[in-house]
Formats: C-alpha cells, structure tokens, sequence
C-alpha cells in the first residue's frame, strides 16, 4: 500500500512538473509564449528570465507583421538559398544535407528555419526602408570630430585565432571557454593595427581584452578572435575609417528604428499575462 502511495506521489510529481514546463506565461497576438521557451532562451543565451521573455515577445510581434503585411516566402526561394548555402561551402546540394544531418538535424527542420530567417529578412527590410538617407560623409565626419576620443585604438594586439569550417562551432567555443573544442583550431598572433584591413581593425578595437569577437566568414571557413592584450595606442584619422564611422551610424539609426517599431506594436499589441517568468 505504501508503494502504491509512493509511486501515486511520483507520477503527481511528474505530471505537476510537466505541467509547469509547459505552461503558458503569455498570450501575444493569440500565439503562445511558454515558461519552457522562457527557460531554453534563458539557458542557451546566458540571459535573465524577463531578458528572455522580452525576445520571445519580440518575436511573437515580428510573426504577428509578417502575417499583417502579407510577407512570403516561396519554396523556390528557399531551394535557391539553400543552394547558394551549399556552393558557398564547396558542397554539393546532397553533400551539404547530409552535413546537416550528421549533425542530429532534420533537413525540414532546416529548412523551416531557414524559411523564419528569410520572413524575418523581407520584414527588416521593409522596416529599415528610409534608414541611412540622411547619413553622409558630413554627417560623419562631424560625428568623429564631436567624439574623437571613441575611435581611439591600439597600435599592436596579441589575438589567438580560433578556426572552424562550420561557424555554429565557433559559436559553442564562446560558451566553453578557452580550451578548443573538437574540430576547431587555434593559432596565437601578434597584429600592428597598420597592417591589417580597417574592418578587423575595427572589429577587434571595440572587442574588450580576454573577449571573443563574432566569428567571421573567411574562403575556408570561420575565424573568431580572442584579445589577450592590446598595446599603444593610436588615433585613426577620419579618412582611415570614414566607411566604418558611417556604417556605425547607420548600424546605430536601423537599431534605433526598429526598437520604436516595435515599442509602438507592444503598446498596442494584445498581450494577456498569465504567469510571469522568474
């Protein structure tokens, strides 16, 4: 009788604590969001819960305008990307499944993914339509001059390069930390600012010391780089970096744009709370 008692107890347990996995947190746009969701996104990005939500939200309202303005995505579309994906990679469009799959993916899964990125592209694109008219050279260089001192780097770095034919990889290695992983390679090098192109030059001057950039597509795959030390320091002038001064502005207005896109949409939006993440 005992064990019957026990064993009831436990299946409780169970179902009780399937049922909070699944609960639901939020309405938004009558599409779901979660407390399972909540915690994956909290895991995978090393971010708070109400962090978490706050994406997740997000992304309900950007699903909710792609369906408000008609947005599509046709199957041609999507076959002509994944194509272009393969031939970037040297692959063929059957070798570069089978690489998907070996990695415990399904291809549709894939595919399905890859159709939400391309929804998400045409809706960005849409939004950001007026974005950069008003940025120029003028504009930009009355930036650097008003804020000399943001542009200021090094004059030498000590990197260790990280390498990866698959970028996803590289992406793991910032989460695990220094040690490289299986299939990634490391190399230490020490670069003068003078003798490498301005967008590395760039990347790695607003990368901290003891951080990781973003992995950068190359001919061979990815390369990630981790700053040990910076050494000197140097002052670019306006010429040296006036493409990247105007891609930061630019960079910085379609930020700023989209943030009131969709502060306007939350405002108005349908959200029903019914349990706030923790």
């Amino acid at each position: 009788m005992l064990k019957k008692a026990i064993f009831a107890s436990l299946v409780c347990a169970i179902c009780l604590q399937a049922d909070t996995v699944n609960a639901v947190a939020a309405i938004v746009e009558n599409e779901p969001i979660t407390l399972y969701e909540i915690e994956k996104v909290r895991q995978d990005l090393k971010i708070s819960s109400a962090h978490a939500f706050d994406l997740l939200v997000r992304d309900r309202l950007e699903q909710s305008q792609i369906k408000a303005l008609g947005i599509s995505v046709s199957p041609f579309e999507i076959n002509d990307r994944v194509e272009n994906m393969a031939k970037k990679n040297g692959l063929t469009n059957n070798e570069f499944r089978n690489q998907i799959e070996e990695k415990g993916i399904r291809f549709i899964d894939f595919k399905k993914d890859l159709e939400k990125s391309m929804l998400q592209e045409k809706l960005y694109k849409n939004i950001f339509a007026g974005v950069g008219k008003n940025i120029n050279e003028r504009n930009a260089r009355t930036y650097y001059e008003n804020n000399v001192g943001q542009f200021s780097t090094f004059e030498s770095i000590s990197v260790t390069v990280y390498s990866a034919k698959d970028g996803n990889l590289l992406m793991q290695q910032q989460q695990s930390g220094l040690d490289p992983l299986k299939g990634v390679k490391t190399q230490v090098l020490k670069l003068n600012y003078e003798n490498i192109s301005q967008r590395l030059a760039v990347l790695l001057a607003t990368t901290p010391e003891r951080s990781f950039t973003r992995p950068l597509q190359g001919p061979n795959g990815y390369d990630m780089f981790y700053v040990n030390v910076k050494n000197g320091s140097r002052q670019p002038s306006f010429e040296e970096i006036k493409d990247e001064v105007m891609n930061m502005l630019f960079q910085a207005e379609q930020e700023k744009v989209a943030t009131d896109y969709f502060d306007k949409l939350r405002a108005k939006a349908k959200i029903n709370f019914l349990r706030q993440p923790q």
